[in-house]
């Protein structure tokens, strides 16, 4: 029987900026699937909250992709322990190929 569970994910820090439409803002990235990442971040958001994201691989290359808070984490004290899981609903060639490299 095949085992079941979460996809495999992949750690790796990146600036990622992230915008809701009104304010953006930044986090560094804690872990990647090729479903959903990680964003560490002092300003989470709501969970279903629609988000436009770049991630920063390197000073040459930006991937641009966009998702939405699954869960979201707040200890109340302003730092990175803070974050945000977010589904990924458009995964471009550039972002799944990122994510297969990190294996």
């Amino acid at each position: 029987m095949e085992k079941r569970g979460p996809p495999p994910r992949r750690t790796r820090r990146l600036n990622v900026s992230f915008s809701d439409g009104k304010a953006e803002h930044s986090g560094t990235s804690s872990n990647f699937s090729l479903k959903g990442i990680f964003i560490r971040t002092r300003k989470a958001f709501n969970p279903g909250t629609s988000l436009k994201m770049v991630l920063e691989v390197n000073e040459h290359q930006k991937i641009d992709f966009t998702g939405v808070v699954v869960w979201a984490t707040r200890t109340g004290i302003m730092d990175f322990k803070n974050g945000m899981g977010i589904k990924i609903t458009s995964i471009s060639q550039a972002y799944e190929d990122f994510v297969k490299e990190l294996s």
